[in-house]
């Protein structure tokens, strides 16, 4: 029987960025003469690759040259955020031991974020996560959730088949991203989105910290190899 697969997401799964995001966002709105943006609009977004992201956020007839501007000002500010406060990109309590015990347990572990690439390698360095994860996927090579791809890059890539695979998020487009890749969707209450709006993505499970989590995915680890008796 081939190893279990978690798939995690970043953002407000294992990484507490919900200041920086919303700081930088009503940062690139104001900047852009837009009055700011409330941080439940933000949360909603969160998760989307950042221009479409953006997109989302803008009224429907915003033009190019406005979406651009927003996106590079978010850019420049959350670096800049970052740079002055490293604890505005810390781990969740809990996130590297679940990590650390996966590992231990046999599990393949891979990331499958809507950060771009850079900002995924700034994690891993900052947070000494590097080598930890077998395969690591952004929306910098191909759509971005909730289209399937990301999950599929992480199976083709692990060799591991769909059955074998959990997405953990904490938003309904992590959810929807494993129901349209037709694996597992674990879904998280500690980051953007409400328990709500997760469960109506289509969740098979959802956690309210991580010992419970972990329980899930020993349930399913578990499952797997009474199938397979």
């Amino acid at each position: 029987m081939s190893a279990p697969l978690a798939l995690f997401d970043l953002d407000g799964t294992l990484v507490d960025s919900r200041r920086l995001i919303h700081a930088s966002m009503d940062d690139a709105f104001r900047l852009n003469g837009l009055g700011g943006c409330a941080y439940d609009h933000v949360r909603t977004i969160v998760g989307i690759e950042l221009s479409a992201a953006i997109r989302l956020l803008l009224p429907d007839d915003a033009e190019d040259a406005l979406v651009d501007g927003v996106f590079n000002t978010f850019r420049e500010t959350f670096v800049r955020l970052r740079e002055e406060d490293a604890s505005l990109e810390s781990l969740y309590p809990g996130a590297r031991h679940i990590l650390e015990t996966l590992a231990t347990d046999g599990w393949v572990l891979g990331v499958a974020t809507g950060k771009p690439r850079r900002g995924l390698d700034h994690i891993l360095t900052t947070h000494d996560l590097g080598g930890v994860f077998a395969t690591l996927n952004t929306s910098c090579t191909g759509p971005g959730k909730p289209d399937p791809r990301m999950v599929n890059d992480a199976l083709r890539e692990t060799g591991l088949a769909s059955d074998a695979c959990v997405m953990i998020g904490d938003t309904s487009h992590d959810i929807a991203m494993a129901v349209n890749a037709k694996v597992r969707g674990a879904g998280v209450t500690w980051g953007f989105h409400t328990r709500e709006e997760i469960e109506a993505a289509g969740a098979h499970d959802i956690h309210d910290d991580f010992a419970c989590l972990q329980r899930g995915l020993d349930r399913f680890a578990r499952g797997r190899k009474e199938v397979a008796a």
